[in-house]
């Protein structure tokens, strides 16, 4: 009995869901987990209708920290440019591309059925294809003034037109790789042999080059930009560059991505709840308003991981970069407030993510400056400033400055995340205080 009501309370329970407009429901499957995410979609009618106001990075984000394996009905409903956002991230290591990773996606895609393998041929870039079949399978073509029977020995047995003949080496089960190829075929037959005719060829290098070229468009819509743009996040901003305005006057000259129809949840996930800025986000009651924020949190991470070198397709860089952001703009509005949530709320909707970081940066910069004063003064330089300073000042004397904390496990460094880390070392390198320590060493 108690399982009978637990059935039919779980049916009542789908059926109220279903009734829901598909904003609240997309507003529900926000609030999930990403395991809980794929459950819904299994059982809720419709579920493709909640996939689609979801952005490429939410559904990129929800996938990689499941397992793509472990979420096929989700994978399944994705749009075009969702599915492309996937490969884009996932089939490259930094601006290599990776032919295992992306084999595993085309065995995923053709797993799904005919469907999907035509709209990934539609949403593809060519060279990606070439790419990615150069690592499936290897091409050979028959010699038209030979005899085709006297060359049948010689050649792989598979073929679509007694031209092309096709050898697999077993990345993945070879009948997927043969109902990819014969969709393509069945789809577009030119399409088809322009792709076998370069792997007969032997592929273009260019044909990376212009994979990566388009990759690199697309993923600079995201917030990627190129490497020397990206190190501007890192350009010193003072103080009263960070303006408490009226924000409504303030986003009238915003440049910012306005895809505020999309659910961005996961810049969130990683942020610390505790912090000053977590809990002005937390005020910001307006959804078009937090959605913007988040937009920007998320494309300022993706600037961080280029500025230091990270791997986008990373999901830990990805999280590692979104609590960096945290910390840094967490000490600005600390620097501004205290901790006065009033006055980061307003410092968060009337500046840019991105000058809130740079300026938080550059507090840690300016530490920087004092800790690189105090070594040159001190007899022996930092490996003469005892522990566990030493490993303190050498943190924070890295290109991409570290905080560093000393325990009887030995030194751990993280992101500095607040402005009491700032004042613990200033505190360390006042020379009257560090004499005064070191008389009682």
């Amino acid at each position: 009995m108690t399982k009978l009501s637990s059935r039919d309370e779980a049916l009542r329970i789908i059926e109220t869901f279903d009734a829901l407009p598909t904003k609240r429901k997309v507003e529900i499957f926000r609030d999930l987990s990403p395991e809980a995410r794929e459950e819904l979609l299994e059982v809720a009618s419709r579920p493709w209708e909640i996939v689609r106001q979801i952005s490429e990075e939410e559904i990129y984000f929800t996938i990689k920290s499941v397992g793509r394996d472990k979420m096929p009905a989700l994978i399944a409903m994705t749009t075009g440019e969702q599915l492309r956002h996937l490969i884009d991230m996932d089939s490259w290591t930094k601006d290599f591309f990776d032919p295992a990773a992306a084999s595993q996606w085309l065995k995923i895609i053709t797993s799904i059925g005919e469907e999907k393998v035509l709209q990934f041929l539609e949403t593809a870039d060519p060279e990606l294809n070439v790419m990615i079949l150069n690592g499936l399978i290897r091409v050979s073509v028959r010699d038209p003034d030979i005899d085709h029977l006297e060359e049948l020995d010689q050649f792989p047995t598979f073929t679509l037109d007694n031209i092309f003949f096709i050898e697999f080496n077993g990345l993945i089960p070879e009948e997927l790789v043969k109902t990819f190829l014969s969709a393509i075929y069945k789809w577009n037959p030119e399409y088809y042999y322009t792709l076998v005719q370069q792997m007969v060829a032997g592929v273009d290098p260019r044909t990376e080059e212009m994979a990566l070229k388009w990759r690199r468009a697309r993923l600079a819509d995201k917030g990627f930009p190129d490497f020397d743009e990206a190190l501007e996040i890192y350009s010193f901003v003072p103080r009263e560059a960070i303006s408490l305005a009226d924000r409504e006057s303030w986003q009238l000259h915003s440049d910012d991505d306005p895809r505020t129809q999309e659910v961005l949840i996961y810049p969130l996930v990683a942020l610390n709840d505790d912090n000053l800025f977590k809990k002005s986000l937390d005020r910001v009651m307006d959804p078009d308003e937090r959605q913007r924020l988040l937009v920007q949190l998320a494309h300022l991470a993706n600037k961080v991981m280029v500025a230091d070198v990270k791997d986008p397709g990373s999901i830990g860089d990805l999280k590692n970069s979104i609590k960096k952001v945290s910390g840094y703009i967490n000490i600005c509005l600390e620097e501004i407030g205290r901790a006065n949530i009033e006055k980061a709320i307003e410092a968060v909707e009337s500046n840019h993510m991105e000058m809130l970081f740079r300026r938080g940066f550059s507090l840690v910069a300016e530490l920087q400056r004092l800790a690189l004063k105090f070594v040159k003064q001190l007899p022996g330089g930092v490996e003469n400033s005892g522990h566990p300073l030493g490993f303190i000042i050498k943190g924070l004397l890295q290109k991409r400055p570290v905080f560093t904390s000393v325990s009887t496990d030995g030194p751990k460094s993280r992101e500095f995340e607040s402005m009491s880390d700032l004042k613990l070392i200033k505190g360390m390198i006042n020379k009257k205080v560090f004499e005064e320590n070191w008389e009682l060493l």
